[in-house]
């Protein structure tokens, strides 16, 4: 059985995001958006750890007692490093090994998640898988995706496509859905032989689209208040 006493959850968090400046940091329904991950991750029962390069978010992750904050090392803090790189230096400490069974990583990109949603997620991780991962429906059936080469003209990426056999009502396709951020977990040591979240035996484990906002920009971000504002997603202070 997964133990959120054994569970350690990390915050990403850099510095330096480029398509919305200071992104981490700015306020999203009255507090900083690293905190709506970090408050979640807490009301879990787990151990929070925030990874960061930044002096900012570390002053705000620090706000939260019992959050561990971790100095992000320069070489894991450029443009090119993915999060999945983090991950990997975190799980191969000994002392990380030693005090958890499970790792875990909340993306703050993702504020709208509850604790009852993240404890699906360490719930969903037992013995017969190796990652628990949180996903959301599609807006609109992939199905029906196209590329357009070089002269405009449409090629579609399923084949055959609903397009072509004219098979269009959105109700006829197979569901489909995708990672949404909200969380993935796994056992430390499947995450240690396997390098990944997504590989080996991966549950998944759905959401509402509402709870699934992402925020990559300022249009992200703008959408995210509203709905604030308009009191169709409530957050805590």
């Amino acid at each position: 059985m997964a133990d959120p006493k054994r569970t350690l959850i990390v915050v990403p968090a850099r510095g330096g995001s480029k398509r919305l400046p200071r992104k981490n940091v700015l306020p999203l329904g009255g507090k900083p958006l690293i905190l709506h991950a970090v408050d979640v991750g807490l009301a879990t029962g787990a151990q929070v750890l925030v990874s960061t390069d930044d002096p900012e978010i570390k002053t705000v992750a620090a706000t939260r007692p019992g959050v561990t904050v971790d100095d992000r090392k320069v070489e894991l803090a450029t443009d090119t490093v993915k999060v999945v790189d983090v991950m990997r230096e975190l799980v191969d400490r000994p002392e990380i090994q030693k005090q958890f069974d499970i790792i875990g990583m909340l993306l703050p990109t993702c504020p709208f998640r509850t604790p009852d949603q993240v404890r699906a997620g360490i719930a969903a991780l037992d013995a017969d898988v190796d990652a628990a991962i949180a996903f959301t429906s599609y807006e609109f059936p992939p199905t029906m995706a196209v590329t357009f080469d070089d002269k405009g003209l449409m090629n579609p990426l399923y084949t055959p496509s609903p397009l072509i056999t004219g098979n269009t009502r959105t109700q006829d396709q197979t569901p489909a859905f995708r990672p949404n951020g909200a969380f993935f977990f796994s056992w430390i040591d499947s995450f240690r032989r396997l390098r990944s979240f997504y590989a080996g035996r991966v549950r998944g484990v759905t959401m509402p689209r509402i709870n699934s906002v992402d925020i990559d920009d300022g249009d992200d971000f703008a959408y995210a208040q509203y709905l604030i504002d308009r009191g169709q997603i409530s957050v805590t202070p």
